[in-house]
């Protein structure tokens, strides 16, 4: 906050106290004050006022009676104080408040916002000033100070006045005292004896308006105590009719209870027998290899719950013919694409499952032989395309074990001689640039013909000669 009192035709320049601003913009702006006061209105420094006034002025802020106390007989009328801030956007307020010392009141009390520092200018800033002090500008303004100097001269004379005569107006004073002091005392006694009679007649309607309440009171209680006994009668029999009520209700819910658990046990034991008989017709569609019809039927038989011994043989039936399937699935995926691994993988645990669920096994049980030759005989021809002459003998021959019926295996062993000769032949030429794939080769003729054979006897010579 900045303060500078303008005494009458003078101004008195406070040193600034800056709230959220920089300092050196705050020196600008209080320069432009003091350009301004010093040419436009008749000014003064701060320093030359004595320290002991300024330090009480400055204490005054915006309270006049301080003002007029302090400043009354100084030779300055008004005071102008202002506020310099900055906020959190960098815009510039200025406030000025504005006081007549003699009349102990605030002229203007205004402020105005500036955009940037940048706008703040001498211009402006008069402009403030000029619309501040614009009830009193042509007696404050530099050059005119005739009227106030008139009006200091006439509070002086004013002043010697009131001591001049001031003996007369207490002797006058004294004698109104004491005429008035005898009107007082007469007008008090009348008013006490009115207060007296009103006491009265009020203590007379008291007590009246006691005697009506307290039969009131009396009217009131024993209609109370009437109402009372009234509705203590009514709950009672309320409350036993309720207690009934709640009885009755109690035998309805244990008798809808009791059948409720009746029915439940009943239907428990229906689903039991629903269970079991649908248990039996599920297997057997497994012994006719019906699956496909009792999964759907297992399936659907599980919802039903008896809460015995039959949810659980239900459930793991449905377990059991649910991993049948999907071995059983994949068994027949891997004929169609003839994919040895998928049926020979699965074929064992298929079989047990099966035998599992149907002792001695289904139709699928049955015809497993010929399922797993189509298997070994997938494997063969396999193995064979690998070159992995001795697994695809081994395959072939499982096959023909398993299937007589299965020509292919038959007719591949029976033409080994001439399989014999091919391998040979193709050992003979992979001599020169892949010596240990013949070696393989050669190694695996020994190992599916007997010694007699003719290609045994080259194999074995041509092995000799490459380990040597």
């Amino acid at each position: 906050m900045f303060i500078f009192p303008l005494y009458a035709d003078k101004v008195l320049f406070m040193r600034p106290v800056t709230k959220e601003i920089e300092k050196s913009d705050a020196i600008k702006i209080v320069r432009y004050l003091e350009s301004i006061l010093g040419s436009r209105f008749n000014s003064v420094s701060y320093k030359e006022v004595p320290k002991g006034k300024l330090v009480k002025l400055s204490k005054c802020g915006m309270k006049t009676e301080c003002w007029y106390d302090n400043a009354s007989d100084e030779d300055f009328q008004y005071a102008l104080l202002s506020l310099i801030s900055m906020n959190e956007d960098e815009e510039i307020t200025i406030r000025f408040v504005f006081i007549n010392i003699e009349y102990e009141e605030i002229l203007d009390d205004s402020s105005k916002t500036y955009d940037y520092i940048d706008s703040v200018n001498e211009k402006e800033i008069y402009r403030q000033l000029r619309k501040t002090t614009s009830s009193v500008f042509d007696e404050i303004k530099s050059g005119t100070g005739s009227r106030k100097s008139a009006k200091r001269d006439s509070r002086k004379s004013r002043s010697y006045s009131r001591d001049s005569d001031y003996e007369e107006d207490e002797d006058n004073e004294i004698s109104a005292r004491k005429e008035k002091a005898a009107q007082a005392e007469e007008e008090r006694r009348r008013r006490e004896e009115e207060r007296r009679a009103k006491l009265e007649e009020e203590r007379r309607q008291r007590e009246l308006e006691i005697e009506k309440r307290r039969e009131e009171e009396d009217r009131r209680r024993k209609e109370l105590e009437r109402k009372k006994r009234i509705e203590e009668e009514r709950k009672r029999r309320e409350e036993e009719a309720e207690r009934e009520r709640l009885e009755k209700e109690r035998e309805r819910r244990e008798e809808e209870k009791r059948r409720e658990q009746e029915s439940k046990k009943q239907t428990l034991m229906d689903n039991a027998e629903k269970l079991a008989r649908a248990r039996e017709l599920v297997l057997e569609m497994c012994s006719q290899g019906k699956y496909n019809a009792a999964i759907k039927a297992i399936v659907k038989v599980s919802e039903i719950k008896c809460e015995c011994e039959e949810d659980a043989k239900v459930l793991a039936l449905k377990t059991q013919l649910l991993n049948f399937n999907k071995m059983r699935d994949k068994i027949l995926e891997g004929v169609k694409l003839l994919d040895y691994s998928l049926i020979l993988d699965n074929l064992e645990a298929a079989k047990a499952l099966d035998e599992y669920i149907v002792p001695g096994g289904t139709e699928f049980s049955k015809r497993i032989d010929k399922i797993e030759a189509v298997g070994y005989m997938a494997k063969g021809r396999d193995m064979e395309k690998k070159d992995n002459y001795i697994l695809a003998n081994e395959a072939f021959e499982k096959c023909a074990d398993l299937d007589s019926e299965k020509t292919e295996c038959r007719e591949w062993l029976d033409s080994k001689d001439k399989l014999v000769k091919r391998i040979y032949d193709k050992a003979s030429v992979m001599k020169s640039f892949n010596p240990t794939k013949a070696k393989e080769l050669l190694r695996s003729i020994l190992k599916l013909v007997t010694a007699d054979n003719e290609h045994y006897k080259k194999a074995e010579a041509d092995l000799q000669k490459m380990e040597y």
